[in-house]
């Protein structure tokens, strides 16, 4: 083989990863781009990467073999390497299985807020994206989380956007002089009045227990309420009640001190007058 052939196959060699190495990441955009107006984007994020680093093996495969590599071989190393690096890097390909199963199972999609229970803290924020070996979380204060598949599938994940409705509990301290029955009514007739309260099942208010400086009265209500808008409905319920109490003049508990002098014992003196 003289320096001429050899110069060809390794320009060769170059242009064929190259064109891998370009066609790969172009793809993924591709199939990422058809997700913008579908309803699971997840599943079109893990097409997208798995079908890049797909396209990038395929080109370093073909360029070896313009090279002279017997690919024959090279896919038989390829085998007992992917054993080795199976055994090697397991915790890796448990984050590629539990991907595929969330895309199976859906337990929540690209778009949904959710929160994950793991082993030292909690994760939670809007999915963004489902790779084949983590997911992207975006937290309220536009922090980027990257949470392993693997911890997705072996720990507990919330998913607050599933439902649209939400039931809230507010609990509103009152003095032990207010009259609750009022404060019961009063406080559910508001609650009821906000934009996106729900009055079937009606709001219902109900005393909790009694302490040395006041009682609670407890609100219980349904929502319409998507994580876009909850705290808007639950922060309004609380103007709304604090507006309300502040017309009937409900107090807030306050704990009182009594002092009291302690009597003086008679005399014999005083025993005699």
């Amino acid at each position: 083989m003289n320096w001429m052939t050899l110069l060809v196959r390794i320009g060769i060699f170059l242009i064929i990863l190259l064109i891998g190495f370009l066609l790969g990441p172009a793809t993924r955009n591709v199939i990422e781009k058809m997700a913008r107006n579908a309803q699971d984007k997840g599943v079109y994020t893990f097409m997208g990467s798995m079908a890049s680093n797909s396209i990038k093996l395929i080109a370093f495969i073909i360029a070896l073999s313009s090279i002279g590599v017997d690919t024959t071989v090279l896919v038989g190393a390829f085998s007992a390497l992917g054993v080795g690096l199976s055994l090697a890097l397991k915790n890796n390909m448990a984050n590629v299985a539990g991907g595929m199963q969330i895309l199976l199972t859906r337990p929540f999609k690209v778009g949904d807020y959710i929160s994950v229970a793991g082993t030292q803290q909690m994760y939670e924020g809007t999915c963004t994206a489902i790779e084949i070996m983590y997911t992207s979380l975006v937290t309220y204060d536009n922090t980027m989380i990257i949470v392993p598949n693997s911890t997705l599938i072996e720990n507990v994940v919330t998913n607050y956007s599933d439902k649209p409705y939400r039931r809230m509990v507010i609990t509103i301290p009152v003095a032990l002089q207010t009259d609750t029955a009022l404060a019961c009514r009063e406080f559910a007739a508001v609650a009821s009045a906000v934009p996106n309260v729900l009055t079937a099942p009606a709001v219902s208010c109900i005393l909790n227990g009694y302490n040395a400086d006041g009682t609670a009265a407890v609100l219980k209500l349904y929502a319409y309420a998507t994580f876009d808008n909850y705290w808007n409905v639950l922060y309004g319920i609380n103007n709304a009640i604090q507006v309300r109490r502040k017309e009937l003049g409900i107090d807030q508990p306050q704990t009182s001190v009594r002092i009291t002098e302690p009597v003086q014992p008679e005399s014999a003196d005083d025993n005699q007058k």
